[in-house]
């Protein structure tokens, strides 16, 4: 499959009410959607991923590290392109609302990075 059209098959879930996750496919890193079902998917797998839970709880009270935060901010700044350039010529009032939702959505992430990090 296209970056292309894994974008826009993104897109298309996007706004249909999934959401974008910070967690990327175990097998081709991907970022995953989580579907209105509940499911994690693969939108270049075109699969549904299933998350193993650790049987060992783990407690960390350490801060983010500042890579790790990096990382999380990349792969949201990632998510904004893919959003952007799926979005439709002609869309919707759903689709508008939804995106708007969406991008709001990210950059308050990206706002919370930020804070964390100064």
């Amino acid at each position: 499959m296209s970056d292309d059209a894994i974008t826009k098959r993104m897109g298309q879930l996007l706004r249909k009410g999934a959401a974008l996750l910070n967690t990327g496919c175990p097998k081709c890193n991907t970022p995953l959607l989580r579907l209105q079902d509940g499911s994690m998917y693969c939108a270049k797998c075109n699969k549904e991923v299933v998350e193993q839970k650790s049987v060992i709880p783990t407690v960390n009270h350490r801060a983010p590290s500042g890579d790790i935060l990096n990382q999380l901010a990349s792969r949201v700044l990632v998510s904004l392109e893919l959003l952007i350039r799926s979005y439709p010529e002609k869309p919707h009032t759903e689709e508008i609302r939804s995106f708007a939702k969406t991008v709001k959505d990210l950059i308050e992430i990206l706002k919370g990075i930020q804070e964390l990090q100064s």
